[in-house]
């Protein structure tokens, strides 16, 4: 907030010229339900009356990415030949896999963007993570995963900055008045193999595979 206060934001390069970003990868992802779809845009509806001008994640652009298995940059032809053994491992591993909440509640941000945070009621995603990055480095695949960093937590990127601004005192306090919104909680019955853009992009991303989630089995009532 104090960066934000000063107008210290870092602005995306890419952004300015986004038809020459030739940056690529593989993502496993989750969507949040339309509800948390439709209240996250309310909230960026707010957010580009004070900002405008910035890069807003439209609605079916919202997601929350469980795993980074091929990080997205200009050298993704390199690895995209493993194609077909990960997206196997991947199938294999969720195969048993059940079906988890979270909740997405109050706002976070870092000098480059706004995010809304994402709370897991159980640990199933962790898992789910940690069993796809031992078994696809057992079979020497994604040898690229956790490059830029190890990913834990759950969060929903709606927000990156395309320029500076003269006043972000109003952006400021709106991001404070909101640091702990209720934005709603998502039942995840599925998981998304992605293949697009940096930014996720509606006219980039192709799903390449869906994996349903188990229903958890029930005891006797």
């Amino acid at each position: 907030m104090p960066r934000f206060e000063r107008g210290e934001i870092q602005t995306d390069p890419h952004l300015v010229q986004h038809a020459g970003d030739g940056r690529r990868g593989v993502t496993l992802a989750l969507r949040p339900e339309p509800r948390v779809q439709a209240a996250v845009d309310g909230f960026r509806r707010k957010l580009a009356e004070v900002a405008p001008g910035q890069h807003f994640y439209r609605p079916d652009e919202l997601h929350v990415t469980v795993l980074s298995v091929i990080s997205c940059s200009e050298a993704w032809r390199e690895e995209i030949h493993e194609w077909a053994a990960i997206r196997a491992v991947i199938g294999n591993v969720l195969r048993h896999r059940h079906r988890f909440n979270i909740s997405f509640r109050g706002i976070t941000a870092s000098p480059g963007a706004v995010m809304v945070q994402g709370f897991p009621q159980s640990g199933t995603m962790e898992e789910i993570r940690d069993e796809l990055r031992s078994v696809l480095r057992k079979n020497h695949l994604g040898g690229d995963i956790d490059r830029r960093y190890k990913i834990s937590g759950a969060h929903i990127t709606m927000l990156r900055f395309r320029q500076a601004q003269a006043d972000w005192k109003p952006f400021v306090d709106l991001l404070k008045a909101n640091r702990e919104t209720d934005f709603g909680r998502t039942r995840v019955a599925k998981l998304q193999l992605l293949w697009g853009d940096w930014y996720a992009s509606a006219q980039t991303v192709r799903t390449m595979q869906e994996y349903p989630l188990a229903e958890p089995l029930r005891g006797p009532a």
